[in-house]
Formats: structure tokens, sequence, C-alpha cells
């Protein structure tokens, strides 16, 4: 039976059960893949990718999108208790500008510090949001600890702006205060950096979207968003104002969206990936080689591009790798681990690596 590589990626670590990973539930796993599979780094991966050769265990490669400051408190002293490598995929904008380093569980094993005393983490969603409305948000990754991590995390890239916009003239929904996507005041802005966000005003509509880096982007126009904003607060407390609104706009504008050109937006693509690309080497002195897209989204042009600036590509898409087969290095799957022990079992399971 021919061996494989499975690369298997996390978001966040968290002190107590909850919305994400718990701390020893990652370390029963961590356990699980250790004692079952021959743990990989990015680079070896690579190298087997390259050479098309087999790898003489079944190999499973560990990654972290985003760069959250729970992957140092709580993940990084489980992964160098049991000495294993991993791979760290940090947005170049969201890592804090510091030196400073947090207390881990390393200081809670010495007993230096209370389990109650350490970084307690937001949510995604609030994490990113707080980015987007403040500049800056503690639940990120500092300088200092990106660093401190290099002796078990290799670094890749993964953009700068991490945000969804919108790519097709459909109104899905319009915003009502309690829903859309964390991105929305990025997707509302007039600019492809952070300095022309808008927070999202009721009545707004909301379109399909994607990573801003897998679509040509879409703007609300000035002209639509002055028309909504012209209703009284009595319109929106009638129980139909939605599909009111919508029929309002069907009749007063030919289209709602204005699109950018695919030079701009082949030239925003360019801009983004080598600003963050340079970011990081600046930052931690070493060469980013590798890349994983925002939320997985990807397309030919996004894919096109990216292979001018990093040598492989990771996406969202289930599935494993066989070195020995044609594969495309900037269309690479990846695993999603569940919250879950449970869930976790079943997935390695359900994908053939239990053997």
């Amino acid at each position: 039976m021919s061996e494989k590589i499975f690369v298997i990626f996390y978001h966040k670590i968290l002190p107590k059960f909850g919305f994400d990973v718990y701390y020893k539930t990652f370390e029963l796993e961590i356990k699980t893949i250790k004692r079952l599979f021959k743990v990989i780094s990015l680079e070896e991966a690579y190298w087997y990718i390259k050479e098309k050769k087999q790898p003489e265990k079944t190999s499973v490669v560990i990654t972290f999108d985003d760069g959250y400051a729970d992957n140092f408190v709580y993940a990084y002293p489980i992964l160098k208790k049991h000495r294993l490598k991993a791979t760290i995929f940090p947005v170049s904008s969201r890592i804090l500008k510091e030196d400073r380093i947090r207390p881990t569980l390393e200081d809670y094993w010495k007993g230096s510090i209370s389990i109650n005393e350490l970084h307690k983490p937001k949510t995604m969603a609030q994490a990113n949001y707080e980015f987007l409305t403040k500049g800056w948000s503690n639940d990120f990754l500092t300088i200092g600890e990106l660093n401190k991590m290099k002796d078990i995390f290799e670094i890749g890239g993964h953009a700068k702006i991490h945000a969804k916009v919108f790519y097709k003239e459909e109104i899905k929904d319009f915003y009502d205060g309690n829903n859309g996507h964390w991105s929305l005041p990025y997707s509302y802005g007039n600019s492809y950096d952070f300095s022309s966000l808008e927070e999202p005003t009721v009545g707004f509509p909301i379109f399909p979207d994607k990573n801003n880096l897998a679509v040509k982007r879409g703007f609300l126009k000035k002209e639509v968003k002055d028309f909504i904003k012209s209703f009284t607060q009595d319109f929106f407390k009638h129980k139909n104002w939605k599909e009111a609104l919508k029929k309002e706009l069907e009749k007063n504008f030919h289209s709602l969206l204005e699109f950018e050109t695919e030079e701009e937006r082949e030239k925003r693509i360019r801009w983004e990936l080598e600003t963050s690309k340079k970011e990081l080497e600046e930052y931690t002195g070493e060469k980013i080689k590798h890349f994983s897209y925002p939320f997985g989204h990807y397309d030919k042009t996004l894919k096109d591009i990216t292979k001018d600036y990093f040598e492989t590509a990771y996406t969202t898409e289930k599935g494993i790798i066989n070195p020995t087969k044609e594969i495309d290095i900037l269309r690479l799957p990846r695993i999603a681990i569940a919250k879950d022990f449970f869930s976790f079992i079943d997935k390695i399971a359900r994908f053939g690596i239990l053997q």
C-alpha cells in the first residue's frame, strides 16, 4: 500500500471547551497523530512532492491559519513538548508590531501562573472584526511571539487583507443589524487596503462574497448607499421591509455594484501577495515559500499570479497527497479538524489514514 501525505489545519486552540479546539483535546489529537503516523514539516512534504518520492510511512503535516495568539499560548508548548513540527500561515496585517511575549501553557505547567491568567481567545469573527474596526486586535500574534515559535513552526503566507468582498450582482439578503459576515466593513469600503472602511447601514444589500483575492471585486455604488440611507427608520420597522426595499432598488437602479477591471484586479493581487510576503520576511528573517489561500478560495487568475511569489499553495479542499502522482502544487488539499476528538477520529478514518 502506497504511503501518502495528509495536511491538516487548525485555527484556534482554547483554554476550555468552547467554539474551537480545547487544548487538552488538541494534545490528545497530537498524541494520536504521533502514535499512528510520521509528522513532517511542510518543507519536507514539498521535498517528497518535488522528488515524486513516497514517504516510508503515512505522514501528516500540522498547519494553523491566520496567526492567532492562542496558537502561541496553547498549541506551541504542546507541540514543543512532543517534539513535533508545524506550520503557521499568519495574515501579515494582523501581526502586532511588538516584541511582547505572553505567558504560555509552559508557564502554567511550571506553576508560575494559573490557567485563568493565560490569554483568553476571542472567536475568529470577534478578533477579525476588532481588527477591522480598531486597526489591531490583541487576539493575534506579536512579532516577538512569531519569532519565538520558529524552533517549532515554519512560517507561510496567508495574504494581507483576509476579508470577503462581493463578486456577483445577486441580492442574497439585506443587512438588518444582526446578519452578514464580519468583513462587511471592508466589503462596503471603497479602497483595496484598510483606509476606507464603512460600517454597514441597515438596508444595505448583501451579495454573494468570497476572499478578496479570488474574485473581481464589486463595490456597492455610492448612489445606492445614499438612496438606502434616505429611508426613515419607520420604513425598516415594517414586517416586509426587505421585500419592499428590493422592489424599490429594482425600480430605481439598473445595477447596484460597480466592478473593477481584470487589470485592476491583477494589479491588486500582485500588490497584496508581494507586500504580505515582504512583511513576513522582514518580521521573521525567513524566506516565505508556501501559501495558504484565505478562506480556501482561489481561481485560475489567483493561481497563475501566486506561482510568481510562492512555491506551493494550499486550499481547504479535502484530500490526500500522493507524491508519486501528478499534483497541482498550487492547489494542494488540506483537511479541517473539528473541535471534538470523536470527529477527529472519524475524519482521519474516513480519509483512509487509519490503515
